[in-house]
C-alpha cells in the first residue's frame, strides 16, 4: 500500500497459477497467504457495523464483553482501537506513512486467571505483513517468529503486566486495506513456550477503522564519512522535535509556512539544533515548513562540525507545531 499525498492506493499484486496452490475448498494460496473471500473470518466482520469492533479473550485470561478501561489513570499510551504504522522495538516491524508496514490494535476489558477480580486494559495486537493486500487470508505467528508473509500477533494485558506472545498460530483476514481497515482474526497464544504454558484464543473483527499517521522523520546522515539512512517516529512537545540519533530541532514560536535557517544557537525566526550525541560547535542549514492539512511536513539539511562532522538531510512528515 503506498501513500500519495494523503491518499492511499492498494497494491494487488499478480498470482500465476502456476505458482498458486489449491487447497481443498478450491482457494488460491501461496506462502501462507489464502485468497478465500474470509471464510469464517468474513462471517465475523459481517457481525460488525461500520466504525466499530469487536474482540472475544478466553482461556487463561477472559474479555468481560465491554470496555471501561480506556481512561484508567492506571495506564498510558494509546487505549482506543488504531491503525497505524507499525511501531518497531524488539522483533516487531517498523512501518512508515506512505509504505507501511501497518499494525492494528483492538482494546477490551479483560481478567486473567491469577487474579479474575482485577478488571484490566487488554488488547490484540497484528503486525500486517509488508505487502499485505485486500482479499487476502494471513498466516499468524508469534512477533519472533513470523516470517515476513505471516502476521505478527500478541494478547497482552494489564499494561504488558501479562503477555500470551509464544506459541502464535491461527489467521487474519483483510476485507479493506487502504485509507481504513476491515479485518478479523482468529488465533491462539501462549505464555511460554512449554506444553504447560497458560493459553488464550481470542476472535474479533474490525471494520473501517482510519490510518493514524505518525509524525516522522527520514533522512540521511553522514557522521565522520559514515553514511546510513533513517527512519524514525518523532517525539515532539510543543515546537521542539527530537527526530533521531539525539538530535533535537527547536522550531520558532508561532512558525508556519516558510523556510527557516538552522544554527547552533537560539534565534526569534530560525531553527535551533542541539546534537546530544555528538560533539558540534558549529551548526548551518535550512528547514522549509509545508502545510499539509492540519499539520506540516518539511525538509531540511543540516551541517554541523566540531570534534565530529555531521552532515543530514531529509524529510519531516505530519509534524504538529504551538503556533501559539
Amino acid at each position: 500500500m503506498t501513500l500519495v499525498g494523503l491518499g492511499l492506493l492498494t497494491a494487488c499484486g499478480d498470482e500465476s497459477a502456476s505458482s498458486a496452490v489449491q487447497t481443498d475448498d478450491g482457494a488460491s494460496q501461496q506462502g501462507g497467504v489464502q485468497s478465500d473471500g474470509g471464510g469464517e473470518l468474513a462471517g465475523l466482520l459481517e457481525r460488525v457495523e461500520s466504525g466499530e469492533s469487536m474482540i472475544s479473550i478466553s482461556g487463561a485470561a477472559t474479555s468481560t464483553g465491554e470496555y471501561t478501561t480506556a481512561d484508567d489513570p492506571r495506564y498510558g499510551g494509546v487505549s482506543n482501537d488504531i491503525f497505524r504504522p507499525a511501531l518497531g522495538g524488539g522483533s516487531s516491524r517498523r512501518g512508515s506513512n506512505a509504505e507501511g508496514p501497518y499494525v492494528i490494535s483492538i482494546y477490551t476489558d479483560a481478567t486473567h486467571e491469577d487474579d479474575p477480580d482485577n478488571v484490566v486494559r487488554a488488547w490484540v495486537s497484528l503486525v500486517l505483513p509488508a505487502a499485505a493486500e485486500a482479499g487476502k487470508n494471513y498466516e499468524v505467528a508469534s512477533f519472533a517468529d513470523a516470517e515476513d508473509h505471516q502476521v505478527q500477533a500478541h494478547v497482552r494485558g494489564d499494561g504488558m503486566g501479562w503477555s500470551f506472545s509464544r506459541q502464535v498460530s491461527g489467521s487474519v483476514y483483510l476485507e479493506a486495506f487502504g485509507e481504513r481497515v476491515s479485518a478479523a482474526w482468529l488465533l491462539e497464544a501462549a505464555d511460554g513456550r512449554g506444553e504447560e504454558a497458560s493459553r488464550v484464543a481470542s476472535e474479533g473483527a474490525v471494520k473501517d477503522l482510519p490510518l493514524t499517521l505518525q509524525s516522522e522523520a527520514e533522512y540521511d546522515i553522514t557522521v565522520n564519512g559514515e553514511t546510513e539512512t533513517t527512519l524514525s517516529r518523532i517525539t515532539a512537545r510543543d515546537n521542539m522535535l527530537i527526530v533521531g540519533h539525539g538530535i533535537y530541532l527547536y522550531l520558532p514560536a508561532g512558525a508556519t509556512a516558510g523556510s527557516y535557517p538552522v544554527q547552533e544557537g537560539r534565534g526569534d525566526d530560525a531553527v535551533r539544533a542541539q546534537f546530544t550525541q555528538h560533539d558540534i560547535d558549529e551548526v548551518s542549514g535550512e528547514l522549509t515548513l509545508v502545510a499539509n492539512g492540519e499539520r506540516y511536513d518539511a525538509e531540511f539539511n543540516i551541517d554541523a562540525s566540531g570534534e565530529d562532522d555531521v552532515a543530514l538531510a531529509g524529510d519531516l512528515r505530519w509534524i504538529a507545531l504551538d503556533e501559539g
